[in-house]
């Protein structure tokens, strides 16, 4: 699981290790660190990390410890990995219904139809959905066209 923090560290020598060392203690692997020392605020540098934890309670663990070293923390949060995804659907079917099924934590981020003159429609749906749920969302997908005796073209690699 990958967490987003930003620290600020007093612009000391030193400060840096310090605040890594809960990290590495608790399970933390160091995906990236930025450390702005060109921007200092009153005396404190900004740090940001994005930082990989087997769990939550490891994160929140770490949250713990570098609080109790005074470390003051702007920023928290998971980062939640996303995937883009682009759908043809072919064939008679009710629009609104597609674009309206509750398909959870998902964007829809454009939608183009094309109506020919005999009522036949083709869609192309593009999405941003969270990488663990994108097979979910296909499967769904699938469900709701294939209701509608209509044809659902997926990403390749999908």
């Amino acid at each position: 699981m990958k967490f987003s923090l930003t620290l600020a560290l007093p612009d000391k020598p030193g400060q840096l290790l310090r605040a890594l060392e809960p990290i590495a203690k608790n399970g933390g692997n160091i995906i990236s660190i930025i450390h702005e020392r060109d921007k200092p605020v009153e005396g404190y540098v900004p740090v940001s990390l994005v930082v990989d934890f087997l769990s939550h309670q490891s994160f929140r663990k770490t949250i713990e410890e570098l609080r109790s070293f005074g470390i003051s923390i702007i920023k928290s949060e998971e980062v939640v990995e996303r995937h883009r995804l682009t759908f043809i659907l072919i064939g008679s079917m009710d629009i609104k219904r597609v674009i309206e099924s509750r398909l959870d934590g998902v964007d829809i981020i454009s939608v183009e139809v094309v109506m020919s003159k005999s009522g036949g429609v083709s869609i192309r749906l593009e999405i941003e959905a969270p990488a663990d749920v994108t097979e979910k969302v296909v499967e769904k997908l699938k469900r709701i066209v294939s209701e509608q005796s209509a044809l659902l073209i997926p990403s390749i690699g999908v």
